[in-house]
């Protein structure tokens, strides 16, 4: 990340939960809702802004260019952020990826002297929290929405989605951006340098428990897998790919719904199958070896239904690359690799990095979804009210209030 003194303050940074998508949706985002917020609010904040200040609009990761470096630009938004938007909602407070983001932010504020961090915060009301949650500004949350009185009872998102009450949502994002826009100009605290956020806990959660994820990587050698302690190569098979690499993009996307991702080659990840869900990450050129090819061969034959096999294709690929994919779907196919529509779209190929980033999310709602209807070490009646936790690398069931489709909402 550059120095802070390089960067340029922003007004807001929007931080919420991430919301899997459902099985058989559409493929769009499934923060959709979240995305027409962003703009709003920053259309509002922008109507505001008299000028005389360098600084920017609002952060939403959504809109992080294909091909950045993801960390690096979040860095950047919260080291550079006036002012904290979170968005409460049941996940926002039982999942570990928004709190981290709350926790780096208020952080960096004690770390740059701020007085009274938590003025900085401005929480939305977006999906009413279940029976005893009590977040730290509810009533700041509430607040915000006091003159509408369908706002405390059915959250932001329900007066953007029902056309019957868009003006009382149009009011309370106004409301929104005036606060931001005064904070952000009569007590700014410019530009500092955040935390790095992995090494942040959620201040949220009692323990620091995380589902298991893991990311396979079946590359050329010399790509994307530590060796003797040091990194590899990254492994950029797409041009848009500018920093970073494919599999930090996975294990990111993965993390942002909410998983410890263990990322590994093929051959140290196949002991971690049995009792994880994953994907695994197949170059062709990995089966160019007939000593890799055996292992491909051997790991993917009887894969367990919960680790999914993603084909990398290079759109420029040379004939020997062709043949070598198609090879490699062969053994797939074979193996009933592709047992769903998903995982089928999975293994034909993934030809560039937006396929990838958007078919991404699926595949991990997918991967834990087989995990909980077949996986080793969940009973069946834990498996129909809980999510599997991993408690020092053993997966216990543990209890989550509300409705499947509660658990997993935003």
């Amino acid at each position: 990340m550059p120095d802070a003194v390089d960067l340029r303050s922003r007004y807001f940074f929007l931080s919420y939960a991430h919301s899997p998508p459902l099985a058989g949706a559409p493929p769009e985002a499934p923060d959709r809702w979240v995305r027409t917020f962003f703009y709003d609010l920053t259309d509002a904040v922008n109507r505001l802004d008299s000028g005389g200040m360098d600084i920017a609009l609002g952060f939403f990761d959504q809109e992080i260019p294909l091909g950045d470096n993801w960390r690096a630009a979040f860095a950047d938004a919260l080291s550079a952020a006036e002012v904290f938007v979170p968005l409460y909602s049941p996940g926002y407070f039982d999942r570990s990826w928004p709190g981290r983001e709350w926790e780096c932010f208020r952080r960096r504020l004690i770390a740059a002297g701020a007085q009274s961090p938590l003025t900085r915060f401005l929480p939305v009301l977006w999906i009413p929290l279940n029976p005893g949650q009590e977040p730290d500004l509810l009533e700041r949350a509430l607040a915000l929405g006091a003159a509408e009185s369908a706002y405390a009872e059915n959250g932001l998102r329900a007066l953007l989605r029902l056309a019957p009450y868009r003006e009382s949502y149009r009011r309370i994002v106004d409301r929104l951006a005036g606060q931001i826009v005064e904070l952000a100009k009569q007590a700014p605290i410019g530009p500092s340098v955040a935390p790095d956020i992995d090494t942040l806990r959620s201040p949220f959660r009692a323990d620091d428990s995380a589902v298991g994820f893991v990311v396979a990587v079946a590359t050329a050698p010399h790509l994307d897998v530590p060796a003797g302690g040091e990194s590899a190569a990254p492994w950029q098979p797409f041009p848009e790919i500018r920093e970073a690499s494919l599999t930090q993009y996975a294990a990111m996307l993965a993390e942002q719904l909410d998983f410890a991702v263990v990322l590994a080659s093929l051959d140290k990840a196949e002991g971690e199958f049995g009792r994880n869900p994953g994907v695994i990450l197949i170059d062709p050129w990995y089966a160019a070896d007939e000593k890799r090819l055996r292992e491909l061969i051997r790991v993917t034959d009887g894969l367990p239904s919960w680790v999914l096999p993603v084909v990398v294709v290079n759109p420029a690929a040379s004939q020997r690359e062709t043949e070598l994919a198609q090879r490699v779907r062969t053994i797939l196919e074979a193996s009933r690799a592709a047992r769903s529509e998903t995982a089928t779209q999975a293994v034909t190929g993934v030809g560039s990095l937006e396929q990838f980033v958007t078919l991404m999310p699926f595949l991990i709602a997918e991967a834990e979804r087989q995990y909980l209807r077949g996986g080793p070490s969940i009973s069946s009646t834990a498996r129909k009210r809980s999510r599997p936790t991993l408690f020092g690398g053993e997966w216990m069931a543990s209890p989550v209030a509300g409705s499947p489709k509660e658990d997993r909402d935003e």
